[in-house]
Parts: structure tokens; C-alpha cells; sequence
């Protein structure tokens, strides 16, 4: 008897700290119309490769859903291979958290953000260079860079959305 209060009360406890966490983050339905799509995705990508052309960066950018699932990415002649899973995993991160990678490197010692990036087999990256994509209220997906300075990877990802009007 004591060991089911117990349970129910850390399982009590484990869903207002979820909710708590998830709340904020309102995720689009992959089939409702908030779901990003994949010439979107292609288009952020091209956006972001002109940007990174014309600062002279070889950058990796990936897209990914609002789950976090990969829409599509790019490696950039010469970018670092190593590139191409941070790229995925800061984008996972900013999609899965609802906030800018930034902003979760600053929290990634936590229980909660280690935990998640354990159920994730470890490849969420909390680094600074991803956004979330937000549409009507709603993180449609995130996209993230990496290959040059932190500052630079985010300057990217924001200008490529900016120049596709997201």
C-alpha cells in the first residue's frame, strides 16, 4: 500500500513538472496545418547556404518537425564532418524545447534536460545556433547551423528565416 502512494505520488510529481516544462510549448500536430513542409524546409536551407556564402562560413543546417524529426539537412563543401550531428541536435533541442538553443545551454546540467537528452540516445546538442520555428502560436519545427562561432551558427539560422519570411 505504501509503495503505491509513493509511486503515485512521484508519478503525480513527474507530471506537474512535465506540464509545467511543456505547457509553454504549444507543438503543432504532424498532420494539422501547422505542419512544416518539406519545400519550406529546402527553402530555410537555401537561405541559409547564401547567408553563410557571402560571410565566407562552411556551415552544416538541418531542419527538423516540431517532434524534433529531421526534415532535411545540408553539409556545405568543406564544413567540418563533425558539423552535420550538432546541426541536427541543437535544432532537435530549440524543436523538442520550444527556446533557442542558447538558451538551453545555459540550463543543460539540468535533470530534465539530461534526462531528455538520455531518451534521445544522446543526440541533443545544447549549444548555441538553433531557433524553434513558431507559426500561429506554435513551434512548427527549428532549424540549426553549425561550423563557424556559436554567435555566427544563430546569426545564420536567423537570417535564413528571416529571408523566407518565417
Amino acid at each position: 500500500m505504501k509503495q503505491n502512494k509513493n509511486f503515485s505520488r512521484a508519478l503525480l510529481a513527474i507530471m506537474i513538472v512535465f506540464g509545467s516544462v511543456a505547457a509553454p510549448v504549444r507543438l503543432a500536430a504532424q498532420n494539422g496545418p501547422q505542419r512544416l513542409t518539406l519545400s519550406e524546409a529546402q527553402a530555410i536551407i537555401a537561405a541559409a547556404q547564401r547567408d553563410a556564402a557571402r560571410k565566407n562560413l562552411r556551415l552544416s543546417i538541418a531542419v527538423v518537425d516540431g517532434r524534433g524529426d529531421l526534415i532535411a539537412a545540408t553539409r556545405m563543401p568543406n564544413a567540418r564532418s563533425t558539423t552535420m550531428d550538432t546541426a541536427i541536435g541543437k535544432a532537435m533541442g530549440a524543436a523538442i524545447f520550444g527556446r533557442p538553443s542558447a538558451e538551453l545551454a545555459a540550463r543543460s546540467d539540468s535533470p530534465l534536460y539530461r534526462n531528455m537528452n538520455e531518451v534521445t540516445g544522446g543526440r541533443l546538442r545544447f549549444f548555441q545556433g538553433a531557433v524553434p520555428i513558431v507559426r500561429n502560436g506554435y513551434t512548427v519545427g527549428a532549424v540549426g547551423a553549425s561550423g563557424a562561432s556559436a554567435q555566427d551558427d544563430e546569426d545564420n539560422v536567423k537570417a535564413a528565416l528571416g529571408a523566407v519570411g518565417l
